[in-house]
């Protein structure tokens, strides 16, 4: 799917900032580039050639074919999400993504066009393995845990269960309350965010995108073969076959009846339907609310702006709002997933503990990988 990275982009995690910076959007288009074959090179850097050079004759300098190319992609997707809805399968969701890759990279060479296709053809194969796997996960005979998440969620509440308390006070069967929406939002996020920052890594730089899949594989397929293994039930199943007294609802996706797009509601009321129902522990939706976190952290620090706000650059009044906005997103995912019958406490917390264990392996990966040509270079 993916060549290795670089020795040298592996030494240490600045390499990370400056793959980002190599990609700078205040890069004119006279300067030159680093060109790592990502498709955001062809937006800042011409790509009028052939039949084309003419019209980068008399096209203003910074009208190039990708950014057009961009544009055109931008209202297109727009018109579907609005009267299609948003994709949230896995094959929707690479078509849109390859497609928005190759309108950025217009201009660029036919070999070019295909490494997208070589690149993220082998990723959407793998995950939709994983679809199809899981949602077998639970036939191959291995014992449904149930009461058992039950009483280690109250033997750490101390007899309660966060699910049921928090249910009680804040869900009202007759009436979405106004936190039903911010709750429907940051559920929905699970299922476009980690793929938006796969195809902004992609466009910005490709060594970036390698590092982030390989991540996003490893935790995957870790939880698959936690779902295989020790396949667990989530709060409202527990609660529907009597483990637990009190009724539980699902409700993370209600909110969206209170902005009148129910059927997002309904979209992704299938698409719980669709998946295994006991692949409870851990919560990738909270590993992937992490994960998400510790990939976009390094990066929003480049930031740029020309602008200041008293004397301090708008980039970086942006990335302290944006870095508040993301130490606050596993929590608010955790909140949701809890509050929504989704997963327990301890589930939440077994996803944040995959992605420490995830991120530790691929480390570890790199940085052997990377000493071991460097020492055959010395022997």
């Amino acid at each position: 799917m993916t060549e290795p990275l670089d020795e040298a982009a592996l030494k240490s995690e600045d390499v990370l900032d400056q793959q980002w910076e190599a990609r700078d959007p205040g890069t004119s288009a006279g300067e030159p580039a680093p060109d790592d074959g990502s498709p955001g090179d062809n937006t800042r850097t011409g790509g009028w050639r052939g039949w084309l050079a003419p019209a980068g004759r008399v096209l203003p300098s910074w009208m190039t074919p990708g950014r057009i190319g961009f544009a055109l992609y931008l209202a297109v997707l727009l018109w579907y999400c609005l009267n299609v809805g948003v994709p949230i399968d896995r094959i929707g969701q690479t078509v849109w993504i390859v497609a928005g890759i190759l309108a950025a990279g217009l201009g660029r060479t036919w070999q070019q066009h295909v490494r997208v296709f070589l690149d993220w053809i082998p990723l959407v194969a793998a995950l939709v393995l994983y679809d199809h796997t899981r949602g077998i996960a639970d036939t191959l005979g291995m014992t449904v845990r149930i009461g058992e998440l039950v009483r280690v969620e109250e033997w750490l509440f101390l007899g309660e269960l966060p699910t049921v308390w928090l249910q009680e006070r804040l869900y009202d069967a007759a009436q979405v309350r106004w936190w039903d929406v911010p709750v429907a939002i940051v559920y929905f996020t699970h299922f476009v965010l980690p793929w938006a920052i796969a195809a902004v890594f992609y466009f910005r730089s490709r060594p970036l995108w390698i590092r982030y899949i390989r991540r996003v594989l490893l935790l995957t397929y870790t939880g698959l073969l936690t779902y295989v293994l020790l396949p667990a039930a989530p709060p409202w199943y527990a609660a529907r076959v009597g483990e637990i007294s009190d009724e539980v609802a699902r409700i993370s996706t209600r909110g969206w009846w209170e902005l009148g797009l129910s059927f997002a509601d309904v979209m992704l009321k299938d698409a719980q339907a669709q998946s295994n129902q006991v692949a409870a522990l851990p919560s990738l939706h909270s590993a992937f609310a992490l994960l998400s976190v510790v990939a976009l952290w390094p990066v929003v620090g480049h930031l740029y702006g020309r602008w200041l706000v008293g004397r301090v650059p708008l980039g970086t009044v942006l990335g302290v709002g944006l870095r508040v906005v993301l130490a606050l997103f596993p929590l608010a995912m955790g909140f949701t997933l809890v509050y929504g019958g989704e997963h327990y406490v301890v589930d939440v917390l077994a996803g944040w503990l995959y992605v420490v264990l995830v991120c530790a392996v691929a480390r570890w990966w790199e940085h052997r990988a990377s000493v071991r040509p460097a020492t055959a270079r010395t022997v």
